[in-house]
């Protein structure tokens, strides 16, 4: 028998997977449940509502990230390697034909999302444009620079045109604008 533990964190990756590829909206307990190979009802047993699962999922996918900008706040000095690493985690985060980053398809659909969801979704776009604006404050005056918010903006567009015109393009050229002009 697996650990309670297990199972919720293989439900979390299931519907992350799920979510990133078709969407929040699309995904349904009896999709997560068959990818795992537990029953409906176990799904039911860790995430009460459809609410419960994506507060939790956003709140996964935000604390991994952040885990992420603490390493890179830890390995990198300068301006350049800092933003250059953080370009990466975005980077990473568009798999062409599969997913983009969890919250930028949350983003698409945060009309139709519960308040929870929305709120940690913002949350999360939130402490990316708080993460730059502190490094920027840390580096060089450069008043042609990028805000973090085109940053933010940018990365998550570049991801989804990219995804939709099926070619990683649209990012590689956003990725180096960004970090050509950014310094």
């Amino acid at each position: 028998m697996m650990k309670t533990d297990s199972i919720k964190e293989k439900l979390l990756a299931a519907a992350e997977k799920r979510v990133r590829h078709v969407g929040f909206n699309a995904v349904s307990f009896r999709d997560l449940a068959a990818d795992v190979g537990v029953k409906s009802s176990s799904v039911h047993y860790y995430f009460l509502k459809k609410e419960d699962l994506g507060e939790a999922l956003v709140n996964r996918y935000a604390e991994n990230f952040k885990n992420e900008l603490d390493k890179i706040d830890a390995n990198t000095q300068s301006l350049i390697d800092a933003l250059t690493a953080f370009v990466g985690l975005y980077g990473r985060a568009l798999v062409l034909g599969d997913s983009v980053c969890l919250c930028a398809i949350l983003g698409a659909e945060v009309n139709g999302l519960a308040p929870r969801i929305r709120e940690r979704v913002q949350a999360f776009f939130q402490m990316n444009t708080d993460w730059l604006d502190k490094r920027f404050r840390n580096g060089a005056d450069n008043p042609a620079r990028l805000t973090s918010l085109e940053i933010v903006a940018a990365l998550e567009g570049a991801m989804i045109v990219s995804t939709t015109l099926g070619s990683r393009e649209a990012f590689d050229v956003t990725a180096a604008r960004i970090l050509k002009t950014s310094i």
